[in-house]
């Protein structure tokens, strides 16, 4: 079993990725053009701005930040370029875990050996990734913390998953779920909730070489877990949000995992780790968070059930401390706007109730999108 060597990270520094949907500026529809924009801006392998799995996707890689306020201007200046470049080619970006009407036939697979091989091992299921995330990375300064925060991450997942959820119609359907996104996911290959067993460094690097020996991966950077160490960057990935139609909602995903990765260590050196909520436990809560969104039920560590949105209260009241500490209160402060006035998911099902179809929902998320360059932040 060889050893996975961990980078060197800064507690409490964080780095952003948004993913994006390529469309016609005009209709909303898919637009396989992916390359051709990426061509216009210049872009490299080495980022800020890539390609993804799919030649309608784009991703938005930010550099390592202390602050939220920070990570965020670049992302507004990253997503800045890429407007400006697409609209002379006739293009948009759309920020949401899935577009409200493509179909799995608008999209190809891009070109390359990994995800050639993303496609064909999954079959069925790789050809409808139509999908977008938001991913966190967290500075973790010991390897041996890596495996417990991504844990604590997991757990705690329901509540940003629900927050965040921006994905309720897939094909031009309403799925029932807050979350489609989440669904589709989970069904590839080593993706999904962290295996309860792996909690410590050495058993995850006996996890990986199991998945080389089984022929399930070459290298760690293809588990893709809910939440995941990243191994090169000495970072834990949080990985579980769809994609943030807006930069304030980009905010408050990095505002909540940097202040629950904070809120981890305080306890942790404090000696006064949280109790531990059973793996079913975890696994039912995910679900629960993707179907029923801010209205899920989540079941405790005694397992009682208690509303989720009570579960955004209690955290709330934890990390709103942390969060002035950290310099991201203004961030943290948009989950209260969700609240009141609605996550994605249930913006866009409002619109749905009022007779829009899939074309008028895809327009209004591409305005939100594009009017969140205009938005205080």
């Amino acid at each position: 079993m060889a050893p996975i060597p961990f980078g060197s990270s800064t507690r409490g520094s964080l780095g952003l990725e948004w993913e994006l949907f390529v469309v016609d500026a005009a209709t909303g529809a898919l637009a396989p053009r992916a390359p051709e924009l990426l061509d216009a801006l210049g872009a490299t392998e080495d980022g800020p701005i890539v390609g993804e799995y799919l030649t309608t996707m784009i991703e938005l890689v930010s550099g390592v930040h202390a602050t939220v306020p920070d990570a965020l201007a670049e992302m507004r200046a990253l997503l800045g370029r890429v407007t400006d470049a697409a609209a002379p080619l006739g293009l948009a970006v759309l920020a949401a875990g899935t577009h409200p009407g493509a179909r799995p036939d608008d999209a190809t697979v891009s070109p390359g050996e990994q995800y050639a091989t993303v496609a064909e091992r999954n079959a069925w299921w790789g050809r409808r990734m139509l999908i977008c995330g938001t991913h966190v990375h967290v500075g973790v300064p010991d390897v041996r913390l890596a495996l417990p925060l991504t844990h604590f991450l997991a757990e705690t997942a329901p509540v940003l998953l629900a927050l965040t959820a921006s994905s309720p119609f897939f094909t031009g359907e309403d799925t029932g779920f807050a979350s489609q996104r989440t669904m589709l996911f989970q069904q590839l290959a080593t993706n999904g909730l962290p295996p309860d067993q792996v909690r410590d460094w050495p058993a995850f690097e006996a996890y990986v070489a199991d998945l080389q020996r089984a022929g399930m991966a070459t290298k760690a950077t293809e588990i893709r877990w809910d939440v995941r160490p990243a191994p090169k960057f000495g970072t834990v990935e949080h990985r579980v949000a769809d994609c943030s139609p807006t930069l304030a909602e980009l905010g408050a995903v990095a505002a909540w995992s940097q202040c629950l990765t904070e809120w981890f260590w305080r306890h942790h050196d404090a000696d006064d780790a949280p109790p531990r909520r059973p793996a079913w436990f975890v696994r039912e809560n995910k679900w629960r968070a993707a179907r029923h969104g801010l209205d899920a039920q989540l079941i405790d560590a005694a397992g009682t059930p208690v509303p989720l949105r009570d579960e955004i209260d209690r955290w709330l009241a934890e990390l709103t401390p942390i969060a002035s500490d950290l310099g991201c209160s203004d961030a943290l402060a948009v989950t209260t706007r969700l609240l009141t006035h609605g996550t994605s998911a249930e913006r866009q099902r409002a619109l749905a109730t009022d007779g829009a179809d899939p074309a008028t929902i895809t327009k209004a998320l591409m305005a939100e999108t594009s009017a969140s360059l205009e938005e205080d932040l």
